[in-house]
């Protein structure tokens, strides 16, 4: 009887496991590609899953042999072994053991491949911390440039990832044009042949400079221009994971960057010039430039969840309709917007009226409040015009372009807001009025200024700078914007501080009326600090200390991030 019962169990069992099997096979029966005479297997549920989100290893990158045999290896334990080597590596790290550290890393790589983390912090470990422990820049450049290598092997293994492509971008350009070794990096950079041929194959042209040699701010817009393609397509919208207004921006202002450090570099006319044209088309003029790239905000459509976009070339044109329908608002009945206003004013508390009544210049503190608040109080809507309509008949016209007037109006402040976080018409204007063969001019007079006077020869320094101020002033009459800018203004006072330097020199002072007071005076309600250089005293005597030439990267400091591999001297990413 027992033998009976162990036997019908033994068929229950089979029979389960039979059962089991069939929605087993329909969860994780694998995918099989078409052949010849041969019709291919979309797979299982799993197996579909993986294909529609793009999850199997053969679309997340690169497949490497030695990579999947260690995720056998470790029997699921993954996470573990990936957190020991996390802990060796950082070790090795402390104990500066570089070659151990950098074999850690690569055996980190082949059990996470697909964690995007592990390429960017290491990569910063490797081109931000560890390059910093040389002494000699060669060798910093050397472990800059293995960074750079280690996150391109990322970008292999994930290749439909737009952050590993934007993350080199960023460490391309920026650590190597705004180090402290800004300019021995970008020699050895442009003469790099052999971090070159890794780049990608159609990176190898578009980065080169006018001189036919890769330049790391071209380089860099390459890789952002790479992440921009990858997050424009159908299947990768919304996973930049940051500002849109930054993201898109980076490319062109790789341009912007490349520009000036050519001009830093000491090269001008044609080869300049050629650069900014193409830094004024990135920024805004080319119908697929920065400005006019469709912008995601946080404001979203009246009809859907789908957020409201703008463009940052179309401030004006808004601002344009709204002006249109606001006029056709009042055209219904010329005269009532005045008349509430009026109304409004008539109502105001007697101080409120008079701060009102008084000039702007002449108002006291108090007045300045009570007229704000009196502004605020007497302002009319475009709905309370349209409702206030007499003639029943216009009522719903006036409804309409009172709703259009607020939808430009409030489109038009918030691309004047998105602009100013990229600084967006400064670029614009700067890489137009580049172009131009006076501000050229006078910027290489100026740089042939400043060589001079690194190299101690004071009078040639003096008579560049003499020509260099002369033709400053031609730019700025025509371009008044640049006085009004403080960077701009920054660059031009240290240039006036060194010209007065040269002529102290000569017990002579700068020349009355300055030919660029307005720079100086503009610097000093800018700033609250007097350009005058400082001066100290030396034997009972004033004399005036040396002004220093500017570094090329002194202007822009370092971005840093923090993250998980956080140390004392750089940060992470």
């Amino acid at each position: 009887m027992s033998s009976r019962r162990s036997f019908v169990r033994k068929i229950i069992y089979l029979l389960a496991i039979g059962v089991l099997l069939i929605p087993l096979h329909w969860l994780s029966h694998p995918a099989t590609n078409a052949a010849k005479g041969v019709q291919g297997n979309p797979g299982g549920k799993l197996a579909r899953l993986r294909n529609e989100y793009h999850l199997s290893q053969a679309q997340l990158g690169e497949i490497d042999p030695t990579s999947v045999t260690i995720k056998l290896a470790t029997l699921g334990m993954r996470g573990v072994a990936a957190n020991i080597l996390w802990s060796k590596a950082t070790d090795y790290k402390m104990m500066k053991d570089w070659t151990n550290f950098g074999a850690t890393l690569n055996q980190i790589t082949k059990v996470q491949p697909n964690f995007l983390n592990v390429w960017v912090n290491q990569a910063w470990n490797l081109s931000y911390n560890v390059s910093v422990e040389f002494d000699d820049y060669r060798e910093r450049y050397r472990w800059v440039i293995k960074g750079f290598k280690f996150l391109n092997d990322g970008i292999k293994y994930n290749e439909g990832q737009p952050k590993l492509p934007w993350e080199l971008g960023r460490y391309v350009s920026q650590k190597i044009g705004k180090a402290d070794e800004v300019k021995q990096f970008r020699r050895l950079f442009a003469k790099d042949s052999d971090y070159r041929e890794s780049l990608p194959a159609d990176l190898h042209d578009t980065c080169l400079d006018y001189k036919g040699q890769p330049d790391n701010w071209l380089v860099g817009k390459g890789w952002y221009e790479k992440a921009i393609n990858l997050v424009d397509s159908s299947d990768r919208k919304g996973t930049i994971g940051q500002s849109p207004l930054i993201y898109y921006s980076s490319a062109p202002m790789c341009q912007m960057n490349y520009a000036e450090a050519i001009e830093k570099d000491g090269t001008f006319g044609e080869a300049a010039k050629g650069t900014w044209v193409t830094a004024a088309n990135d920024w805004s003029k080319d119908e697929s430039s920065f400005g006019n790239k469709p912008i995601p905000t946080s404001f979203r459509q009246k009809d859907s969840d789908k957020p409201v976009m703008i463009r940052l070339n179309d401030q004006e044109t808004e601002e344009a309709k709204a002006k249109e329908a606001i006029a056709q608002l009042d055209k219904i009945e010329p005269g009532l917007r005045e008349k509430m206003i009026a109304e409004k004013k008539a109502n105001l508390p007697p101080s409120q009226r008079q701060a009102l009544d008084t000039l702007p210049e002449k108002r006291t503190g108090k007045q300045i409040s009570l007229a704000a608040q009196a502004e605020e109080a007497i302002r009319v809507a475009h709905d309370e015009v349209a409702r206030k309509i007499s003639d029943p008949k216009r009522k719903d016209d006036a409804k309409r372009f009172a709703r259009e007037a607020i939808e430009h109006q409030q489109l038009a402040s918030q691309i004047s807001s998105s602009r100013g976080i990229v600084n967006f018409v400064y670029w614009r204007r700067l890489a137009a009025s580049e172009q131009e063969d006076s501000v050229l001019d006078a910027r290489q007079l100026i740089k042939k200024g400043d060589r001079a006077f690194a190299n101690g020869d004071l009078p040639a320094a003096g008579e560049n700078y003499r020509l260099g101020l002369k033709a400053w002033r031609k730019v700025l009459d025509a371009h008044p914007e640049y006085v009004a800018e403080q960077t701009s203004c920054e660059d031009l006072v240290d240039m006036i501080k060194r010209y007065r330097y040269i002529l102290s020199r000569r017990e002579e002072s700068l020349p009355e009326p300055f030919i660029l007071q307005d720079v100086i005076d503009s610097y000093q309600r800018q700033t609250g600090e007097s350009p005058l250089p400082i001066t100290t005293k030396t034997d009972g005597k004033k004399q005036e200390s040396k002004p220093q030439v500017k570094k090329a990267d002194a202007k822009k400091p370092e971005i840093k991030k923090i993250g998980v591999e956080k140390t004392k001297k750089q940060g992470g990413p």
